[in-house]
Protein backbone atom coordinates (compact mmCIF):
# COMPACT_ATOMS: atom_id res chain seq x y z
CA UNK A 1 0.00 0.00 0.00
CA UNK A 2 2.47 1.99 0.75
CA UNK A 3 4.50 1.45 -2.58
CA UNK A 4 1.16 2.07 -4.29
CA UNK A 5 0.62 5.54 -2.54
CA UNK A 6 4.22 6.60 -3.09
CA UNK A 7 3.86 5.77 -6.74
CA UNK A 8 0.46 7.82 -7.06
CA UNK A 9 1.55 10.72 -5.50
CA UNK A 10 4.53 10.89 -7.58
CA UNK A 11 2.67 10.66 -10.75
CA UNK A 12 0.60 13.62 -9.26
CA UNK A 13 3.39 15.64 -8.64
CA UNK A 14 4.67 15.25 -12.28
CA UNK A 15 1.38 16.00 -13.92
CA UNK A 16 1.19 19.49 -11.55
CA UNK A 17 5.17 19.96 -12.40
CA UNK A 18 4.41 19.98 -16.28
CA UNK A 19 0.81 21.84 -16.05
CA UNK A 20 2.35 24.71 -14.00
CA UNK A 21 1.96 28.04 -15.50
CA UNK A 22 5.85 28.73 -17.60
CA UNK A 23 6.74 25.06 -17.21
CA UNK A 24 6.13 24.01 -20.63
CA UNK A 25 7.33 26.12 -23.45
CA UNK A 26 4.71 28.00 -26.05
CA UNK A 27 5.61 26.93 -30.06
CA UNK A 28 5.05 30.14 -31.81
CA UNK A 29 3.82 29.46 -35.81
CA UNK A 30 5.85 32.24 -37.91
CA UNK A 31 4.54 31.52 -41.13
CA UNK A 32 6.17 33.43 -44.67
CA UNK A 33 4.58 34.12 -47.88
CA UNK A 34 6.28 35.97 -51.12
CA UNK A 35 5.47 35.89 -54.74
CA UNK A 36 9.25 35.26 -56.44
CA UNK A 37 10.12 33.23 -58.71
CA UNK A 38 12.28 29.75 -57.51
CA UNK A 39 16.10 30.07 -56.95
CA UNK A 40 15.57 34.17 -56.37
CA UNK A 41 18.30 35.92 -53.42
CA UNK A 42 14.83 36.50 -51.58
CA UNK A 43 13.77 32.68 -51.02
CA UNK A 44 17.77 32.20 -50.35
CA UNK A 45 17.17 34.40 -47.43
CA UNK A 46 14.39 33.14 -46.18
CA UNK A 47 15.41 29.56 -45.73
CA UNK A 48 18.09 31.04 -44.04
CA UNK A 49 15.95 33.25 -41.15
CA UNK A 50 14.34 29.71 -40.90
CA UNK A 51 16.92 27.99 -40.11
CA UNK A 52 18.72 30.78 -38.02
CA UNK A 53 15.13 31.20 -35.88
CA UNK A 54 14.54 27.49 -35.00
CA UNK A 55 18.06 26.55 -34.19
CA UNK A 56 18.63 29.98 -31.70
CA UNK A 57 15.00 30.12 -30.74
CA UNK A 58 15.22 25.78 -30.16
CA UNK A 59 12.58 25.11 -31.72
CA UNK A 60 10.06 27.50 -29.95
CA UNK A 61 9.37 29.62 -33.22
CA UNK A 62 8.63 27.13 -35.70
CA UNK A 63 8.94 28.75 -39.56
CA UNK A 64 7.13 27.98 -42.61
CA UNK A 65 7.94 29.61 -45.96
CA UNK A 66 4.92 29.87 -48.70
CA UNK A 67 7.02 29.50 -51.73
CA UNK A 68 5.83 31.97 -54.77
CA UNK A 69 2.34 33.06 -55.03
CA UNK A 70 1.24 29.52 -52.92
CA UNK A 71 -0.37 32.77 -50.77
CA UNK A 72 -1.07 35.60 -52.89
CA UNK A 73 -0.91 37.01 -56.02
CA UNK A 74 0.01 40.53 -55.61
CA UNK A 75 2.46 42.59 -53.43
CA UNK A 76 -0.88 44.39 -52.51
CA UNK A 77 -2.09 40.93 -51.61
CA UNK A 78 0.74 40.10 -49.46
CA UNK A 79 0.12 43.44 -47.80
CA UNK A 80 -3.02 42.57 -46.44
CA UNK A 81 -2.54 38.50 -45.36
CA UNK A 82 0.27 40.04 -42.84
CA UNK A 83 -2.22 43.12 -41.48
CA UNK A 84 -4.56 40.26 -40.72
CA UNK A 85 -2.22 37.74 -39.23
CA UNK A 86 -2.72 34.65 -41.84
CA UNK A 87 1.32 34.68 -42.33
CA UNK A 88 3.52 36.89 -39.71
CA UNK A 89 6.12 38.12 -42.39
CA UNK A 90 5.94 39.32 -46.06
CA UNK A 91 8.66 41.02 -48.42
CA UNK A 92 6.90 44.28 -50.07
CA UNK A 93 7.78 47.31 -51.57
CA UNK A 94 7.64 50.51 -50.32
CA UNK A 95 4.39 51.91 -52.54
CA UNK A 96 2.61 49.05 -50.94
CA UNK A 97 3.11 49.77 -47.26
CA UNK A 98 2.04 53.45 -48.01
CA UNK A 99 -1.01 52.01 -49.13
CA UNK A 100 -1.62 50.58 -46.10
CA UNK A 101 -0.78 53.94 -44.21
CA UNK A 102 -0.28 57.31 -45.13
CA UNK A 103 3.28 57.69 -45.32
CA UNK A 104 4.15 59.94 -48.04
CA UNK A 105 7.99 60.11 -47.10
CA UNK A 106 7.98 56.66 -48.79
CA UNK A 107 8.00 58.30 -52.10
CA UNK A 108 11.60 59.46 -51.70
CA UNK A 109 12.67 56.19 -52.53
CA UNK A 110 10.91 56.59 -55.99
CA UNK A 111 12.96 59.79 -56.79
CA UNK A 112 15.28 59.50 -59.80
CA UNK A 113 19.16 59.64 -59.10
CA UNK A 114 18.52 60.51 -55.79
CA UNK A 115 20.93 57.77 -54.55
CA UNK A 116 24.04 57.30 -56.49
CA UNK A 117 24.25 53.62 -55.33
CA UNK A 118 22.41 50.68 -52.83
CA UNK A 119 24.50 51.83 -50.13
CA UNK A 120 23.19 54.93 -50.54
CA UNK A 121 19.92 53.22 -50.46
CA UNK A 122 20.54 51.09 -47.23
CA UNK A 123 21.90 54.12 -45.23
CA UNK A 124 18.48 56.04 -45.79
CA UNK A 125 16.60 52.76 -45.06
CA UNK A 126 18.69 52.29 -41.85
CA UNK A 127 18.38 55.99 -40.68
CA UNK A 128 16.54 57.38 -37.89
CA UNK A 129 14.43 59.05 -40.49
CA UNK A 130 13.32 56.03 -42.14
CA UNK A 131 11.97 54.34 -38.48
CA UNK A 132 10.45 57.20 -37.84
CA UNK A 133 8.64 57.21 -40.67
CA UNK A 134 7.77 53.52 -40.21
CA UNK A 135 6.36 54.34 -36.70
CA UNK A 136 3.17 55.12 -38.47
CA UNK A 137 2.97 51.78 -40.14
CA UNK A 138 2.68 50.45 -36.41
CA UNK A 139 0.01 52.65 -35.09
CA UNK A 140 -2.32 53.06 -38.22
CA UNK A 141 -1.35 48.98 -40.09
CA UNK A 142 0.09 46.90 -37.27
CA UNK A 143 2.90 45.98 -39.06
CA UNK A 144 6.86 46.20 -37.97
CA UNK A 145 9.56 46.92 -40.84
CA UNK A 146 13.44 45.44 -40.37
CA UNK A 147 15.69 47.30 -42.96
CA UNK A 148 15.00 46.18 -46.40
CA UNK A 149 16.59 44.77 -49.78
CA UNK A 150 17.43 45.76 -52.94
CA UNK A 151 16.70 43.64 -55.73
CA UNK A 152 18.16 45.66 -58.33
CA UNK A 153 17.86 48.82 -60.07
CA UNK A 154 14.39 49.75 -61.94
CA UNK A 155 15.55 48.51 -65.52
CA UNK A 156 14.23 48.92 -69.03
CA UNK A 157 13.84 45.90 -71.00
CA UNK A 158 12.67 46.29 -74.53
CA UNK A 159 12.50 44.22 -77.77
CA UNK A 160 14.56 46.82 -79.62
CA UNK A 161 17.92 48.83 -78.77
CA UNK A 162 20.33 49.85 -77.62
CA UNK A 163 18.56 52.90 -75.54
CA UNK A 164 21.50 55.43 -75.72
CA UNK A 165 19.74 58.31 -74.71
CA UNK A 166 15.65 59.28 -73.81
CA UNK A 167 15.04 60.35 -77.31
CA UNK A 168 15.30 56.72 -78.21
CA UNK A 169 12.42 55.93 -75.38
CA UNK A 170 9.78 57.88 -78.08
CA UNK A 171 6.75 56.13 -79.12
CA UNK A 172 7.45 53.41 -77.14
CA UNK A 173 4.78 51.17 -74.37
CA UNK A 174 6.67 50.85 -71.31
CA UNK A 175 5.16 49.00 -68.08
CA UNK A 176 5.63 50.15 -64.76
CA UNK A 177 4.06 49.41 -61.32
CA UNK A 178 0.70 51.66 -60.75
CA UNK A 179 2.35 54.30 -58.60
CA UNK A 180 2.72 57.67 -60.21
CA UNK A 181 6.54 58.34 -59.88
CA UNK A 182 7.43 55.48 -61.70
CA UNK A 183 4.75 56.65 -64.45
CA UNK A 184 5.95 59.87 -64.40
CA UNK A 185 9.61 58.60 -64.99
CA UNK A 186 8.69 56.50 -68.22
CA UNK A 187 6.59 59.59 -68.94
CA UNK A 188 9.93 62.33 -68.75
CA UNK A 189 12.17 59.58 -70.29
CA UNK A 190 9.43 60.21 -73.58
CA UNK A 191 8.06 56.80 -73.42
CA UNK A 192 4.40 55.85 -72.70
CA UNK A 193 3.52 54.28 -69.08
CA UNK A 194 1.56 51.19 -69.42
CA UNK A 195 0.19 49.32 -65.92
CA UNK A 196 0.06 45.94 -66.24
CA UNK A 197 -0.18 43.78 -63.56
CA UNK A 198 2.81 41.48 -62.59
CA UNK A 199 1.25 38.37 -62.90
CA UNK A 200 0.51 39.33 -66.83
CA UNK A 201 4.01 40.97 -67.47
CA UNK A 202 6.01 37.88 -69.24
CA UNK A 203 2.69 37.71 -71.99
CA UNK A 204 2.06 41.34 -72.48
CA UNK A 205 5.73 41.66 -73.71
CA UNK A 206 5.57 38.36 -75.34
CA UNK A 207 2.58 39.11 -77.03
CA UNK A 208 3.58 42.83 -77.84
CA UNK A 209 0.87 44.16 -75.56
CA UNK A 210 4.21 46.61 -74.32
CA UNK A 211 7.33 47.66 -76.09
CA UNK A 212 9.18 47.05 -72.85
CA UNK A 213 9.30 47.16 -69.10
CA UNK A 214 10.34 48.67 -66.16
CA UNK A 215 11.57 46.32 -63.07
CA UNK A 216 13.95 45.24 -61.39
CA UNK A 217 17.15 43.57 -62.96
CA UNK A 218 17.76 40.87 -60.80
CA UNK A 219 13.78 39.50 -62.08
CA UNK A 220 14.25 39.28 -65.45
CA UNK A 221 16.46 36.16 -64.84
CA UNK A 222 14.42 34.89 -61.89
CA UNK A 223 10.99 35.55 -63.39
CA UNK A 224 12.07 34.97 -67.42
CA UNK A 225 11.23 37.96 -68.35
CA UNK A 226 14.97 37.40 -70.16
CA UNK A 227 13.07 35.48 -72.10
CA UNK A 228 10.91 38.21 -73.84
CA UNK A 229 13.08 40.64 -74.59
CA UNK A 230 16.60 41.22 -76.57
CA UNK A 231 17.84 44.83 -74.39
CA UNK A 232 18.57 45.70 -71.11
CA UNK A 233 19.15 48.89 -70.28
CA UNK A 234 20.52 49.39 -67.15
CA UNK A 235 19.47 53.71 -66.41
CA UNK A 236 20.50 53.40 -62.48
CA UNK A 237 17.42 55.93 -61.77
CA UNK A 238 15.67 54.30 -58.84
CA UNK A 239 16.07 50.97 -57.29
CA UNK A 240 13.41 47.99 -56.80
CA UNK A 241 13.46 46.60 -52.86
CA UNK A 242 11.28 44.85 -50.60
CA UNK A 243 11.22 45.70 -46.95
CA UNK A 244 10.25 42.73 -44.13
CA UNK A 245 7.40 43.32 -42.73
CA UNK A 246 5.88 41.34 -39.61
CA UNK A 247 2.71 41.48 -37.71
CA UNK A 248 2.83 43.17 -34.21
CA UNK A 249 0.33 41.65 -33.21
CA UNK A 250 3.04 38.17 -33.15
CA UNK A 251 5.94 40.58 -32.69
CA UNK A 252 4.05 41.51 -29.50
CA UNK A 253 3.24 38.14 -28.52
CA UNK A 254 6.38 36.76 -27.86
CA UNK A 255 8.48 36.81 -24.45
CA UNK A 256 10.89 39.68 -23.75
CA UNK A 257 13.73 36.78 -24.31
CA UNK A 258 12.13 35.35 -27.58
CA UNK A 259 11.55 38.95 -28.50
CA UNK A 260 15.71 39.54 -28.14
CA UNK A 261 16.47 36.40 -30.04
CA UNK A 262 14.09 37.47 -32.72
CA UNK A 263 15.51 41.02 -33.63
CA UNK A 264 18.88 39.44 -33.25
CA UNK A 265 18.02 36.53 -36.17
CA UNK A 266 16.19 39.58 -38.07
CA UNK A 267 19.20 41.79 -38.13
CA UNK A 268 21.66 38.65 -39.39
CA UNK A 269 18.48 37.90 -42.12
CA UNK A 270 18.84 41.34 -43.48
CA UNK A 271 22.53 41.62 -43.36
CA UNK A 272 22.75 37.96 -45.37
CA UNK A 273 19.93 38.89 -47.77
CA UNK A 274 21.97 42.19 -48.90
CA UNK A 275 24.59 40.23 -49.91
CA UNK A 276 22.53 37.36 -51.69
CA UNK A 277 21.14 40.24 -53.61
CA UNK A 278 24.35 42.13 -54.60
CA UNK A 279 25.63 38.67 -55.75
CA UNK A 280 22.46 37.44 -57.60
CA UNK A 281 22.38 41.10 -59.70
CA UNK A 282 26.43 40.61 -60.23
CA UNK A 283 25.19 37.09 -61.50
CA UNK A 284 22.56 37.80 -63.45
CA UNK A 285 23.77 41.04 -65.51
CA UNK A 286 26.41 38.33 -66.44
CA UNK A 287 24.38 35.93 -67.74
CA UNK A 288 22.12 38.08 -69.86
CA UNK A 289 23.85 37.96 -72.90
CA UNK A 290 25.15 34.05 -72.52
CA UNK A 291 21.97 32.54 -71.25
CA UNK A 292 19.32 34.69 -72.93
CA UNK A 293 21.25 36.19 -75.77
CA UNK A 294 20.10 40.00 -74.34
CA UNK A 295 22.50 42.89 -74.60
CA UNK A 296 22.93 44.64 -71.35
CA UNK A 297 23.42 48.43 -71.72
CA UNK A 298 25.25 49.87 -68.80
CA UNK A 299 26.10 53.79 -68.68
CA UNK A 300 28.87 56.01 -67.78
CA UNK A 301 28.49 58.89 -65.27
CA UNK A 302 28.45 61.33 -68.52
CA UNK A 303 26.10 58.78 -70.51
CA UNK A 304 23.38 59.47 -67.88
CA UNK A 305 23.69 63.17 -68.06
CA UNK A 306 20.83 63.38 -70.99
CA UNK A 307 18.97 60.91 -68.88
CA UNK A 308 19.64 63.06 -65.47
CA UNK A 309 18.20 66.08 -67.18
CA UNK A 310 14.91 64.48 -68.56
CA UNK A 311 13.83 63.94 -64.80
CA UNK A 312 14.91 67.16 -63.74
CA UNK A 313 11.01 68.55 -64.82
CA UNK A 314 9.76 65.19 -62.97
CA UNK A 315 11.65 66.51 -59.75
CA UNK A 316 10.00 69.85 -59.86
CA UNK A 317 6.83 68.11 -59.89
CA UNK A 318 6.70 65.98 -57.08
CA UNK A 319 9.60 67.84 -55.01
CA UNK A 320 7.03 68.08 -51.78
CA UNK A 321 4.97 64.51 -52.45
CA UNK A 322 6.90 63.24 -49.46
CA UNK A 323 5.87 66.08 -47.58
CA UNK A 324 7.34 69.80 -47.39
CA UNK A 325 11.61 69.80 -46.41
CA UNK A 326 11.54 66.01 -46.05
CA UNK A 327 13.79 65.84 -49.80
CA UNK A 328 15.81 68.64 -48.43
CA UNK A 329 16.36 66.31 -45.41
CA UNK A 330 17.15 63.90 -47.27
CA UNK A 331 19.59 65.35 -49.31
CA UNK A 332 21.28 66.94 -46.62
CA UNK A 333 21.56 63.22 -44.45
CA UNK A 334 23.45 61.96 -47.44
CA UNK A 335 25.53 65.02 -48.17
CA UNK A 336 23.89 66.29 -51.67
CA UNK A 337 22.55 69.26 -53.13
CA UNK A 338 19.83 69.24 -55.10
CA UNK A 339 21.49 71.93 -57.69
CA UNK A 340 24.22 69.74 -58.88
CA UNK A 341 22.40 65.69 -58.04
CA UNK A 342 20.78 66.02 -61.70
CA UNK A 343 24.07 67.45 -63.83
Amino acid sequence: MRTSFLTVALSVALVLAFAAPGMAATTYEFKIAHIEGAGGAGEKAFYHLQKILQEKSKGQIKVTVYKGKSMAQSDTELGEIVRQGTVQMVPVPTHTLSAMANIPQYSVFEFPYLFTDWNDIYKVLDSNLAKGWAKVLEKDAGVVVYGGFVKGWLSIGTKRGPISTPGELKGLKIRTMATDMQMGLISALGASPAVVAYGELYTAQQQGMVDGMLTATTLYRTDKFAEVINHLSIIRATAHFHLPTINKKWLDSLTPELRAIFDECMKEYVAFGREAEKELNEAVIAAMDKEFKVKVRMYTEAELVPFKAAVKPMWEKFYDKPGKGVIDEVLRFLGKDFKTLLQ
